[in-house]
């Protein structure tokens, strides 16, 4: 499964919160080691793909929106992912 599809694909996270309201750990797992893979070489190149930078804009976007449907759990599992991917984006400027 490709990052973006992990993040907006039919089964992302962003779908089976918006449909399901529900935080899908495993998927979320996998787009944190994703990004933690590659957070080394994006800091070292300057770069982040296209289709990367996009799928971690969504995300960002998305998780930072929140909802009104989701349960004080979800909710809170999202400030906290929220949280912590933008740690990981933030560690490349250091």
């Amino acid at each position: 499964m490709s990052f973006s599809d992990m993040v907006v694909g039919k089964n992302g996270l962003l779908v089976e919160l918006r449909c399901h309201n529900s935080f899908n750990e495993k998927i979320y797992m996998d787009i944190t080691n994703y990004l933690n893979q590659r957070l080394s070489e994006w800091k070292r190149t300057g770069f982040i793909p296209v289709a990367d930078a996009v799928a971690v804009f969504n995300l960002i976007d998305e998780l930072s929106g929140g909802s009104q449907f989701w349960s004080e759990e979800v909710e809170l599992r999202v400030e906290d992912a929220i949280l912590e991917i933008q740690e990981m984006i933030s560690s490349l400027e250091e």
